[in-house]
């Protein structure tokens, strides 16, 4: 079945639907964006072991996760920590250990000094975690979104990334977990990069997403500050060597050595290594990155008007000697019922990690409840054109957002993409406020679903 589109960048006839139903995983739960992997598909060569792991935090703000045996085709639910602080930044964050052993880290929304964290006593087993234990980053600044890396040219280390330095990204190394969960940091933190330009600028964050190479590098792409702080705001690229911790653009050439301090932003940055994009009265905020199968990087970041009530979705990708965008649909406006706040909130966006010529984005359709986000599947050509754009949800009665690809998951297997459902007003739910009523869904096996024009009357 053809069906249209009026946000997306493609002719109608080359829009298709996915014969995949979507499926309730939790209906309470949420996450935010910039913690990652929030979900994790680990195959263990040596047990034989195959699961997914799936993190989020509900609205009693119990931090939950989620364990799926693809073997067995078992299905586990493990509660890591009851009664954290009810905000959906708080999701956690996986890492597979060399030993096989899974590290679970999680955070409060920058109110501690802390990154908690659990490490299973077993491989594989996420009903063997064992004790709560913190890594404390007193006089490094409070913490928000750890998102931890093993990269293979330090084997005996795992790099975790967060906000914490003056609000802004920070990166640490740590021993790998000993057989009692226990780790000490190899390299104290370091601030990555600096927006306040001048020492009376205050309140400047950058927010930034991270992937590796799995051997050196860590890429980053990030902003100049929050979105709702600045027009315009620019969106950058930089590579950390580890072995160096040195500061590179995608060329290569190098911005900035950590060991004598971070690398200062200048929003009227022009060089295009750095600078992926910057226009008037434009406040750009980043989605996810990646690198392709060349090793250049992917970027999907979205364009946000002034008064914040039109939201473009973009693929930048890295030629060699500039960005290469890709505009790829209307996201319309924030997608939250509340009207007042966070009006940056979009839809959302996430690469296929394995492939990031595949995006699956959330845009707002006319279905037959109205307007209502809608996950919708994107391939894009070498050459940035798009090639096909398939509408994997339809005529939902709530917003479908936030769509994450489990990282290497296999695509059309279980659990292999996953997002938020529901009514969602704010990203606090203490205090008797009104938060994220949200679940999450994911798709299940293939289904074959009659053409509604077979069994509409009037067709």
């Amino acid at each position: 079945m053809t069906k249209s589109n009026r946000n997306l960048n493609v002719e109608p006839e080359r829009i298709e639907r996915i014969e995949r139903i979507s499926t309730t995983l939790t209906g309470d739960g949420a996450w935010c964006w910039f913690a990652d992997p929030r979900a994790l598909r680990h195959v263990n060569a040596v047990t034989g072991s195959d699961k997914t792991y799936i993190g989020y935090i509900d609205v009693a703000g119990s931090i939950q996760a989620v364990q799926y045996d693809h073997v067995t085709q078992e299905r586990k639910q493990v509660r890591v920590r009851a009664g954290f602080q009810q905000d959906d930044h708080n999701n956690p964050t996986f890492l597979a250990l060399p030993d096989g052993r899974v590290m679970i880290f999680y955070s409060e929304h920058s109110t501690t000094p802390y990154i908690y964290y659990r490490v299973t006593t077993q491989p594989d087993d996420l009903e063997t975690l064992g004790p709560e234990k913190i890594i404390d980053t007193t006089g490094y600044g409070n913490t928000t979104y750890p998102s931890p890396f093993v990269l293979t040219d330090q084997p005996d280390y795992f790099y975790l990334l967060w906000r914490g330095v003056n609000w802004h990204p920070t990166v640490a190394r740590f021993t790998l977990p000993d057989p009692e969960g226990d780790v000490s940091c190899n390299m104290e933190p370091k601030q990555i990069v600096d927006s306040r330009c001048h020492e009376q600028e205050t309140g400047k964050r950058p927010y930034a997403k991270y992937e590796t190479n799995g051997k050196d590098k860590i890429m980053m792409t990030y902003t100049y500050t929050h979105p709702d702080n600045m027009t315009p705001n620019s969106l950058y690229y930089s590579y950390l060597d580890v072995n160096t911790l040195t500061l590179h653009g995608a060329d290569g050439h190098q911005l900035a050595d950590l060991n004598r301090g971070p690398l200062k932003l200048d929003n009227n940055e022009t060089d295009p290594a750095h600078l992926v994009d910057r226009l008037p009265g434009i406040r750009n905020w980043n989605w996810d990155i990646a690198p392709d199968k060349e090793g250049c990087p992917v970027i999907l970041f979205v364009r946000i008007n002034a008064d914040k009530d039109r939201h473009h979705y973009c693929y930048a990708k890295w030629s060699g000697s500039d960005w290469q965008i890709t505009l790829l649909a209307d996201g319309g406006r924030w997608f939250h019922q509340n009207e007042e706040r966070e009006l940056c909130y979009s839809g959302g966006m996430s690469l296929d990690h394995n492939d990031p010529s595949t995006v699956y984005m959330s845009i707002p359709v006319q279905g037959k409840y109205g307007e209502v986000f809608e996950i919708h599947q994107c391939v894009i050509a070498d050459d940035g054109s798009i090639c096909n754009i398939n509408q994997v949800t339809e005529n939902s009665t709530q917003n479908n957002v936030r769509p994450f690809v489990v990282r290497h998951a296999s695509p059309g297997e279980p659990y292999d993409v996953i997002w938020m459902h529901g009514d969602y007003y704010y990203w606090d739910h203490s205090q008797g406020r009104l938060g994220y009523t949200t679940g999450l869904q994911t798709l299940c096996e293939d289904v074959a679903i009659e053409d509604e024009r077979r069994t509409d009357p009037s067709a």
